[in-house]
């Protein structure tokens, strides 16, 4: 781990997608051909789950309680499964939606939200996880749900617009939620952390990667830090007590590094 504007720290090799827990990383990594879910905890790594004929299409999501949900395409098929954080009981909880994007974990724990293909178009859906019927949520083009730390309101990806893409924001209940305008390149990702009215952002420009912070009653945005002009980052998360960012950089093999933020 660093501090800002020390060098990063190398946390594995061969990872993408992570997800920063209370005491663990989560990521996915490949190895021998295939793709897995590995869980890094206290500076050992254990695979959680591998299927040699599924492709991981989604970031892993974690629950409150540590439940991992995920999506994979097997035989043309999009799958969302659920699992222990011991990787251990593997439900599958739909494959009978055509899914996109990540998908999050409703504030219960009781059910997740993601991208599913409606007429043509991915559109925020409530998938539960007692086997009731999907739920549309959001009726407009919508991918990749962010819920705040509060649970109120979610944000999420609109259709893209040449090369960028708006965030914007709904309620619980699917209503829209007033939020600033907030147009960001393609390829950029944002993340919560304790604070529900202040957002991470991590903006991918065509010459600098930058983390950003944004406050969504104001729409201010503050640079927290600059990458290096050849650290291509790609994801990030940031941990619960916002002290934390972990991003996924580009290079011939995807890495994950590790920040820790000054207090």
């Amino acid at each position: 781990m660093a501090t800002f504007g020390t060098k990063l720290t190398l946390v594995d090799t061969d990872g993408s997608a992570p997800r920063l827990g209370p005491d663990s990383i989560l990521y996915v990594a490949l190895h021998a051909g295939r793709q897995s879910i590995w869980k890094r905890a206290e500076a050992q790594a254990r695979e959680l789950w591998v299927n040699e004929h599924a492709r991981i299409l989604s970031r892993p999501a974690l629950a409150p309680d540590g439940r991992v949900a995920f999506t994979v395409l097997d035989r043309n098929k999009t799958l969302l499964y659920v699992m222990d954080p011991d990787g251990k009981h593997v439900q599958l909880i739909t494959g009978a939606l055509t899914l996109r994007g990540d998908a999050a974990w409703s504030p219960d724990g009781k059910s997740l939200v993601a991208g599913v293909v409606r007429d043509g178009e991915p559109r925020l859906t409530r998938i539960s996880l007692r086997g009731e019927s999907p739920l549309g949520l959001v009726s407009e083009y919508s991918l990749d749900p962010v819920w705040s730390p509060d649970g109120k309101f979610l944000l999420y990806f609109g259709a893209d617009v040449g090369t960028s893409f708006p965030v914007r924001a709904a309620a619980a209940d699917g209503r829209p939620y007033a939020m600033p305008a907030l147009i960001l390149p393609r390829g950029s990702r944002v993340a919560f952390a304790r604070d529900p009215q202040k957002l991470f952002v991590l903006r991918v420009d065509p010459s600098q990667a930058t983390l950003v912070q944004v406050d969504l009653l104001s729409g201010m945005q503050r640079t927290i830090y600059r990458l290096p002009s050849d650290f291509i980052a790609r994801d990030f998360d940031i941990a619960p007590n916002g002290r934390e960012i972990i991003l996924d950089r580009v290079e011939d093999n995807s890495d994950v590094a590790l920040i820790e933020r000054a207090r």
